[in-house]
């Protein structure tokens, strides 16, 4: 190495050369193809049905949408209106990276829907907003395309406007946190740089040695940038603008490390009277293994996440593996041959060392008094982990980034101007194998609607059968009851008032019929139906004879005066018979008397007034007499003619409205026959009076009683009108109502087998009471499929609580997976090394229980102390490397101690804490600073990652490897190099 030491310092300087100019920059790399933080649709079922919705109703990239807010204190203006508008028209021409653009402002059909317009344009005027898809899936190389082309658009169109335009939603936010994170790392770099230099500058005490770390450490980090880049632009390795980041802080550290290791064993072996070749090469011989298994430890542990089914996860892994691979060979062979040219000009050597007396009685007291020391220990790391469970992940990206960030101000102006729950909604999509739009189908739909609004948390639920929110009006039973009851009031109302005249008009004829049938008798109506044709040809004979009549008359005129004279000698009868009239009784007492008989004269005088009474001239008189009375009735001939003559006028005229009458008797028997044909039976007619009045009281019964049903069926529509009692029908008509094939299409597919809902809620969209929320949405709503229209159909939910919720369920799965394949592999590494089973497994546990401690007090800091909830990969991305860095410093020391105890635990525990104290401390604090330079950059999420490994890689050096593991070495002794021999 020492012949070969100038060429193998060119040789990695070349190289780190080499790859940063035949490849691109690791910033422009990871900001083009950097991974989605958000789960894909094979690990989301919400992200699956978001894209199966955007492919259903025309909106494909629905899932990559943003929100383009614009807010001017003038609202909508015509310079407003005519930018808005030019950008609409710009986004619809922007084909290659815009896959739809929803504008409902300029939707003709939405411009006389208030409830539409006020949707995207806010009630004082001054906010509305459009949205548009992005082609290619979130976070991918072609998404953060089509977002840099249609921010331009946005920034050109309102340049120089006084209407401000910002990007907003999960495309804005996944690109601004991918800027943020890499527009930090020159600061984070920068800050790194200096505090670690200040640190070996009072490590080491030599400006020549503190820069040999920061030497090897910039190397690395050149070769390290360059390889990921070149591999992550090929597509070979993920890469995200976080994993970078923390790549660059881990390498930084690491590299550092591993120097102060092989630095400080060179500088151990030099004080120990060694010439620096052969100390160099002792450094070399026993630190080199040591270095490999913890730069194998990190380097496999974080490879172990490619597990992860999250692309956010695995995409942190490689990059840090690599990045601890090429520290490992950077410092393993640049870092001797460095320290080999600068011993022969007598830089580089130790100077006295100031803290080995200290770290001896730190050794000695804990070697006397183990268990104070580690119940001192144990007290720290349990109260700091005991605040761990009341950790609250959070899953609103939108935190992770500063309060400046472009999508951040465009939601807080969504926030100000708009509902909360109508930007981020949930949608439940129904997929079904027949057309949904038939009444049986739109009903059970509404029922699964009914059933998923009464879940806690639902505000509202917009459907096809509720577009507002609320039930279709005319679709629900309660409202076409209660219109029943209506109209069924106004009809009886109006029968009532207009048929009840007419009713009683009915009886009254009715009862004429019956009296007139009744006076026929049986069968006289019949007989007269038949009769009056015959009449009818009678009256038309008699016509004719009139005529002859009336010349007779005309004769019976000229011998009316003789007649009359005739009818003058009356009065003279009529005395000569009221004489014989008297006579009449004297007769009738000489007939009766018992003398007459015996007297001739009596007899002959009764003979005689009996023949002038019965015979002769006095008997024609009466004759004549009782003849002329019968003819004249009292009047003159004269007087009698004229009244035939005026009979006869009469007559004539009648007879003259034959034809008339003769007709509607056609027109009679035409009904007659009709009620024939119907089974009436004309002899019936004479009932028809009592059958009227009868059914006028029979409607008058039914009259009260459809008054009382319409009385009732208000009331059942009054009192049945909360959502739960409401009921819902479509009738069949309104199917093929313009206005409802017009809604349909907004929320139903255009075969009909789809339908989508969209949830609205007051709750936090992040928070984990919506994520439930969405999975009680999809159980409630694949429940209320069976038996029903829907039998058989999908039913999912989509949404970003959805999609969070499946993140939450990958991101629990793969946590576990790291957590149980990381402890494997460290502990693998360690067996190896030690060559042992029971000093890795109570190492192991220490580090365990520093990683809860350090995200114990994680949680008290921020979301205690500063009320922020932890991002939710924090978690899984800070336990690899605090324990793995842990079990760095710890197989460092445990290494020691077996090297140190081979006659004596308790001296080589002391030894071993003189020894690697001072390095450990070092390393300890320098990587710890490396990571808590993550905090001077503006995402919360590298700020949370770099407190809580700091903390913990200090927690690690201070109280694990210096209270806690000495102590448990004594207290298990020999046993810890089980099963092998000491």
């Amino acid at each position: 190495m020492a012949k070969h030491a100038k060429l193998v310092v060119l040789a990695w300087l070349a190289v780190g050369v080499l790859v940063n100019t035949a490849w691109p920059q690791l910033e422009r790399v990871a900001n083009e193809h950097s991974v989605s933080p958000l789960p894909t649709g094979e690990v989301s079922p919400a992200l699956a049905s978001m894209k199966e919705m955007g492919k259903a109703f025309g909106r494909p990239g629905i899932d990559n949408a943003v929100i383009i807010v614009m807010h001017g204190d003038k609202g909508l203006d015509a310079d407003a209106q005519a930018r808005y508008s030019a950008l609409i028209e710009r986004l619809r021409g922007n084909t290659e990276y815009v896959t739809f653009v929803q504008d409902q402002l300029g939707d003709p059909r939405m411009r006389n829907n208030p409830v539409a317009r006020k949707q995207v344009l806010s009630e004082d005027g001054t906010t509305w907003y459009a949205m548009a898809g992005l082609a290619g899936d979130l976070g991918t190389p072609l998404a953060q395309r089509a977002f840099r082309s249609v921010d331009d658009l946005v920034k050109q169109t309102f340049a120089g406007s006084a209407t401000t335009a910002n990007i907003t939603g999960a495309a804005g936010t996944v690109t601004d946190m991918g800027n943020a994170a890499l527009g930090d790392l020159p600061k984070i770099g920068a800050v790194t740089v200096v505090v670690i230099g200040l640190i070996l500058l009072l490590v080491f005490r030599s400006w020549f040695t503190a820069m040999l770390p920061l030497l090897v450490m910039g190397v690395s980090l050149l070769i390290a940038r360059g390889v990921i880049a070149g591999l992550a632009e090929r597509g070979l390795v993920p890469v995200s603008s976080v994993s970078a980041g923390l790549m660059m802080a881990v390498l930084m550290g690491a590299s550092v490390n591993y120097t102060v290791f092989l630095v400080s064993r060179y500088h151990e072996r030099i004080r120990a009277g060694e010439a620096p070749p052969d100390a160099l090469a002792h450094a070399c011989g026993s630190m080199t293994r040591v270095i490999l298994a913890t730069a194998a430890t990190v380097a496999i542990a974080n490879i172990a996440q490619l597990t992860a089914r999250l692309a956010f996860l695995a995409a942190a892994g490689p990059a840090v593996s690599m990045g601890v691979i090429v520290a490992f060979f950077v410092v393993t062979t640049m870092l001797p041959a460095t320290l080999s040219l600068a011993a022969r000009r007598g830089l580089g050597l130790p100077g006295s060392d100031r803290v080995d007396v200290y770290w001896h009685r730190m050794g000695v007291n804990i070697v006397r008094h183990p268990w104070p020391f580690f119940g001192v220990a144990t007290v720290i790391l349990l109260a700091a982990a005991s605040f761990v469970p009341f950790m609250r992940p959070s899953f609103d990206i939108s935190k992770v980034l500063p309060e400046s960030a472009q999508s951040n101000q465009g939601m807080r102006t969504l926030n100000a101007h708009f509902p909360a729950n109508s930007i981020m909604p949930q949608y439940l999509l129904v997929q079904a194998s027949s057309d949904l739009r038939n009444p049986r189908a739109l009903a059970d739909l509404d029922q699964m609607a009914e059933r998923i609004s009464q879940l806690n948390g639902v505000g509202k639920v917009v459907g096809i059968t509720r577009p507002d929110g609320n039930k279709l009006t005319q679709a629900t039973l309660a409202w076409q009851i209660g219109y029943m009851g209506t109209q069924i009031d106004k009809t009886s109302g109006q029968v009532n008032a207009d048929l009840r005249p007419q009713l009683e008009r009915m009886s009254k004829l009715a009862d004429v019929m019956s009296a007139m049938t009744n006076e026929l008798g049986d069968g006289d109506l019949a007989r007269m139906q038949q009769m009056m044709p015959q009449m009818l040809s009678m009256a038309k004979e008699l016509e004719g004879q009139l005529d002859r009549y009336q010349s007779l008359i005309s004769q019976m005129g000229t011998v009316a005066g003789m007649v009359d004279q005739l009818a003058k000698m009356g009065p003279s009868v009529e005395a000569t018979f009221t004489a014989l009239d008297a006579g009449a009784s004297l007769t009738q007492t000489l007939a009766e008397s018992p003398f007459c008989p015996v007297q001739p004269d009596c007899v002959t005088l009764r003979d005689q007034l009996v023949e002038l009474r019965t015979t002769g001239p006095l008997s024609s008189a009466e004759s004549l007499r009782e003849s002329v009375r019968a003819v004249t009735g009292g009047k003159t001939i004269t007087q009698l003619l004229g009244d035939m003559n005026s009979q006869f006028k009469q007559i004539r005229g009648l007879l003259a409205k034959l034809p008339e009458m003769e007709r509607k008797f056609e027109r009679i028997a035409g009904y007659f026959q009709q009620l024939q044909g119907l089974g009436v039976d004309m002899n019936s007619v004479k009932n028809m009076g009592v059958r009227i009045r009868d059914l006028n009281t029979q409607l008058e019964d039914t009259m009260r009683s459809m008054g009382e049903a319409a009385a009732t069926l208000q009331g059942i529509g009054k009192n049945s009108n909360s959502a739960a009692a409401s009921g819902f029908s479509v009738p069949g008509a309104i199917l093929q109502n313009p206005g409802f094939k017009e809604l349909s299409a907004a929320f139903l597919q255009d075969d009909g087998r789809t339908a989508m809902y969209m949830i609205q809620s007051p709750l936090n969209p992040y928070g984990p009471e919506a994520m439930q929320l969405s999975r009680d949405m999809e159980r409630v709503g694949t429940e209320a499929t069976p038996n029903t229209a829907l039998a058989g159909a999908k039913v999912s939910v989509g949404g970003f609580p959805a999609i969070n919720a499946d993140l939450k369920k990958a991101y629990d799965s793969d946590l576990r997976e790291i957590i149980v394949v990381t402890l494997l592999i460290i502990f693998l590494v360690m067996c190896l090394l030690l060559r042992a089973v029971v000093a890795p497994l109570y190492l192991l546990g220490t580090v365990l229980l520093t990683y809860i401690a350090s995200l114990g007090i994680g949680v008290l800091v921020f979301q205690v102390l500063l009320g922020q909830q932890l991002d939710w990969a924090v978690p899984a991305m800070t336990f690899v490397l605090i324990v793995a860095v842990g079990a760095d410093y710890n197989m460092l020391f445990i290494s020691r101690l077996r090297e140190e105890s081979a006659r004596n635990m308790r001296v080589g525990i002391i030894r071993t804490v003189r020894q690697t104290g001072s390095v450990i401390t070092s390393a300890g604090l320098v990587f710890a600073a490396s990571l808590l330079g993550m905090m001077v950059g503006s995402v919360n999420q590298m700020v949370q990652m770099g407190f809580i490994i700091g903390v913990g890689i200090l927690l690690d050096t201070f109280v694990v490897r210096t209270l806690m593991v000495p102590t448990l070495a004594q207290a298990f002794g020999k046993l810890s190099w089980w099963p092998s021999k000491a």
